[in-house]
């Protein structure tokens, strides 16, 4: 496009003071495939543009186009957008990636395999899941190259950042294969002949909540850069505990981390190792913990039951600094503990015994 051109669009002033620059974005966004429709669509947001046009690698598809390559219907499309937890498409708008296509084609296959509602629940999880890498991934790029790209006042820099980053995207799918293949081997287990699993899956688990003490007091004292280094330290020496101690992370909310062990002498050691490294870290104040253990419920990466929402309460009557559990727990972990009297807990019918481990 010539800059007449981009002048017509109402893109490009000549006469600005950054009119040179603004040209050298222009002209780099074409170079990128860019149309004079996205052109004026991000003309408030051009760096952005050139993070979509780099990240999408391709042209763009309606829903209509999508069912036509795949050879299903429209709905069933819309049913794979909304199911993998992305905004449903206007009708003829060109949002969706040509991969689409084979997604589409291959959820027929998946429901082959594990029938359809497993197949389309199965289709949920992935898409939540990769809503949380998009995420982190964004994230990542805010805070850590796009101020030094912001010094940029023609924003050149920050849209060269953006397709900097993208041009990473093609080491994401062999790594997420072999992340997935090797978490698939950690998760294997057996069925149990014995047990009636149809519909559900179930593991006799010890589950343990840990969370930080004080962390509203925290927040507040704080800003939100220092607030956000906290929260990363404690999820990183959380997670790396929990992990070498032969537990599971379920999940992290906040400023609280829920795991799973397979017995309890591997989750009390786990909680009293994070007890432990956080009773004097620099930066992240102490932890408490809750233990219980029992059959729990496994559902999509997470874990539910009354045994879950014990350890969830049970953690809220820990001291700062120390670890209690169920009197099961408590006697099969190999730890001294002491008593720390019944406990009430709101949607527990009777009174529950929580004894403190006692590290070493």
């Amino acid at each position: 496009m010539e800059p007449a051109e981009l002048f017509a669009l109402g893109v490009y002033d000549p006469a600005a003071p950054d009119a040179a620059q603004r040209l050298e974005l222009l002209y780099f966004l074409v170079d990128l495939g860019a149309s004079a429709d996205e052109l004026i669509q991000y003309r408030e947001n051009l760096p952005q543009l050139a993070g979509t046009l780099a990240i999408r690698g391709g042209p763009v598809l309606s829903v209509e186009e999508i069912a036509g390559r795949a050879g299903v219907s429209e709905k069933e499309v819309r049913r794979v957008v909304r199911l993998a937890g992305l905004p449903d498409p206007e009708p003829g708008a060109r949002v969706l990636t040509e991969g689409f296509v084979g997604l589409a084609t291959g959820m027929h296959d998946v429901a082959e395999v594990f029938g359809e509602d497993a197949g389309y629940q199965l289709l949920r999880v992935l898409g939540s899941a990769m809503a949380r890498v998009a995420d982190a991934v964004t994230s990542a790029f805010v805070v850590n190259v796009g101020p030094a790209a912001l010094r940029d006042a023609a924003a050149i820099g920050l849209a060269r950042a953006s397709v900097d980053a993208a041009s990473l995207l093609p080491f994401v799918p062999p790594a997420l294969d072999t992340l997935f293949r090797q978490q698939l081997l950690t998760a294997q287990r057996m069925l149990d002949s014995e047990a009636d699993q149809v519909g559900y899956d179930t593991q006799t688990l010890v589950v343990g909540f840990v969370d930080l003490v004080g962390s509203t007091e925290l927040s507040e004292q704080l800003n939100a850069h220092d607030l956000g280094v906290t929260l990363t330290t404690f999820e990183n020496i959380a997670t790396d505990t929990v992990t070498a101690g032969g537990g599971r992370v379920i999940k992290l909310i906040g400023d609280e981390i829920l795991y799973t062990a397979p017995d309890a002498p591997a989750g009390a050691a786990v909680a009293l190792a994070l007890a432990r490294r956080f009773a004097d870290h620099p930066v992240v104040p102490p932890v408490r913990a809750g233990l219980a253990g029992g059959v729990v419920l496994l559902r999509d990466g997470d874990a539910f039951g009354p045994v879950v929402n014990l350890a969830a309460r049970a953690v809220k009557a820990a001291p700062p600094g120390q670890v209690v559990a169920t009197a099961e727990v408590a006697d099969a972990s190999g730890f001294a503990h002491e008593s720390c009297g019944p406990h009430t807990f709101k949607g527990v019918a009777e009174p529950i015994a929580l004894y403190r481990l006692i590290d070493g």
